[in-house]
């Protein structure tokens, strides 16, 4: 797939201001990065959160750029030649300058949000939680077209990398930056690929979670509106999130979120160690821009007082508001090579081994919960077992299971981050 991405036509694009068979090439910008991933409902947040303002790093606000590899981007930047490609960005991207606008962004399946900003917090900054994040569109543009002209041509990682330089230098912050923190977060596949086709080197960061606990706080919203398609999909994603291709290469750690809040110290000089930064301050502080931020509006531990980084509740959810125990243990054993990895439960294969018989002809079977749904949706049964939702569910647990059985285990998993 990476080789496929590599022979697009639009891959590179060239300074008319270069005289033909000239080259010209500007100081090489941050090298490394560092692209952190979620594990359903994680707390990808606030490790973003933490890890802005450090001196070392230089990161962009919230979500906004988890589509920016995918090739539509690319093209719409590109749309009006090079010297409209910082112009391009900015319109594209307006919600960077004023988090306020509604201006919609890419998100996974070809969708838009609308409000982004306003929904990830960013409009209530501040310690009055009273300040919008915001950026000087033309000191910026400014300054990333000076930081274009030093190249006869780009591609969109280079300009991506000149985007950070230009939004550091733009909010006059003049720190030597050696680390990229970029919240990919939920990229569609083909963002995701071609991001790594352009930066093979990127070392992969995933925040984790207890499995069961992390996905019903992710499918919650859905389930209260009995958006079964969106339950279907995230559920299948988390059953293979922590074993992906991407990992088997690559530099690639996960973080448990129950650690950030019970060892908090512990676990980012760890995190600092692995990212190779010094330990800061700013890195105990939920910061975005640089100021503070609130949490996340749509967290149910969200109040008018904000949320404190390492408070306990999020972790200390009581299962079952969603699953009931026979939907749990089916997940909990399809969860279960990722559980024991990452220590929420003792290592006990004869029993897994049992129960991965057991939960065999379940899986043909109506979750519990699938079976609320059908009845606050007044649907058919039988319509609904025949849905394509429902079916695309039923074939990734059958894969798993399938792998399950076979090695009894998901190998090339993901390794969970060392704490002293």
């Amino acid at each position: 797939m990476i080789n496929i991405l590599s022979s697009t036509d639009n891959t590179f694009v060239k300074n008319p201001k270069v005289p033909f068979g000239e080259s010209i090439t500007g100081t090489t910008p941050l090298k490394k990065i560092t692209a952190l991933l979620h594990f359903g409902r994680s707390g990808t947040g606030l490790l973003h959160s933490l890890i802005d303002g450090h001196p070392e790093v230089s990161t962009l606000p919230s979500i906004y750029f988890s589509e920016f590899f995918d090739y539509s981007i690319w093209e719409k930047i590109i749309a009006n030649g090079w010297e409209g490609m910082a112009d391009r960005f900015v319109s594209i991207y307006e919600v960077l300058f004023d988090a306020s606008s509604a201006v919609p962004i890419a998100s996974k399946g070809l969708k838009f949000i609308n409000n982004i900003g306003h929904k990830e917090g960013m409009t209530t900054v501040g310690e009055e939680k009273n300040e919008i994040l915001s950026v000087d569109k033309k000191v910026f543009v400014k300054e990333l077209k000076q930081l274009m002209s030093c190249y006869d041509e780009l591609d969109a990682l280079t300009f991506f990398k000149l985007v950070h330089t230009a939004y550091d230098k733009t909010l006059n912050d003049h720190n030597k930056k050696n680390l990229i923190f970029y919240h990919i977060h939920n990229p569609d596949n083909y963002a995701q690929l071609n991001f790594l086709r352009l930066a093979p080197k990127t070392n992969w960061l995933v925040m984790v979670r207890e499995p069961i606990q992390s996905c019903e706080s992710w499918i919650r919203k859905n389930y209260n509106d009995n958006s079964y398609r969106n339950i279907a999909g995230k559920i299948s994603q988390m059953l293979f999130e922590v074993d992906k291709p991407i990992f088997q290469k690559n530099n690639a750690i996960g973080v448990r979120l129950e650690d950030l809040k019970e060892h908090p110290k512990k676990t980012i000089l760890a995190l600092c160690d692995w990212l190779n930064i010094k330990e800061k301050d700013t890195l105990y502080q939920m910061t975005a821009q640089s100021k503070k931020w609130w949490g996340d509006p749509s967290s149910p531990n969200y109040s008018k007082e904000g949320m404190s980084p390492f408070e306990k509740i999020s972790t200390k959810h009581k299962l079952g508001s969603i699953f009931s125990e026979n939907d749990q243990y089916i997940l909990s054993t399809l969860f279960y090579p990722i559980s024991v990895r990452f220590g929420y439960v003792e290592e006990n294969l004869e029993k897994f081994k049992n129960d991965l018989q057991t939960i065999k002809p379940m899986l043909d079977q109506m979750f519990d919960f699938e079976k609320k749904i059908v009845q606050n949706k007044k649907m058919n049964t039988e319509k609904f077992m025949k849905s394509g939702p429902y079916l695309y569910l039923r074939s990734g647990m059958i894969e798993r299971w399938n792998t399950l059985n076979k090695f009894h285990t998901y190998p090339n998993m993901l390794t969970l981050l060392k704490i002293n």
